[in-house]
């Protein structure tokens, strides 16, 4: 089990075109991402150095909860008031869109 140390809400990214969603705890560099088994989509778990949580992302939804992907990434967020999370499009979607 991963924890998320902040108690921020997530910024969660998404690309509707590929199905990729982002959900960004902490603006922390990454040290090390964990791939994680899952029977559907595809889930990656970035890690600062001290082992808590930056950001999951998740391939090939075709829908979600912010709940289910913690879920599936065995990630706890008990401090992390996951009603108050945003949501915006990925930057490959921005970028889309803009040009």
């Amino acid at each position: 089990m991963l924890f998320v140390h902040s108690a921020r809400p997530p910024i969660v990214e998404i690309d509707s075109e590929s199905g990729g969603v982002y959900v960004r705890f902490s603006d922390k560099a990454v040290a090390k991402t964990l791939e994680r088994q899952s029977d559907g989509p595809i889930i990656t778990v970035d890690v600062d150095r001290q082992g808590g949580v930056v950001g999951i992302e998740g391939l090939c939804f075709a829908e979600f909860s912010l709940s289910q992907i913690l879920r599936q990434a065995s990630v706890r967020a008990d401090r992390v008031d996951l009603s108050k999370a945003r949501f915006r499009p990925a930057a490959s979607s921005r970028e889309a869109v803009v040009t």
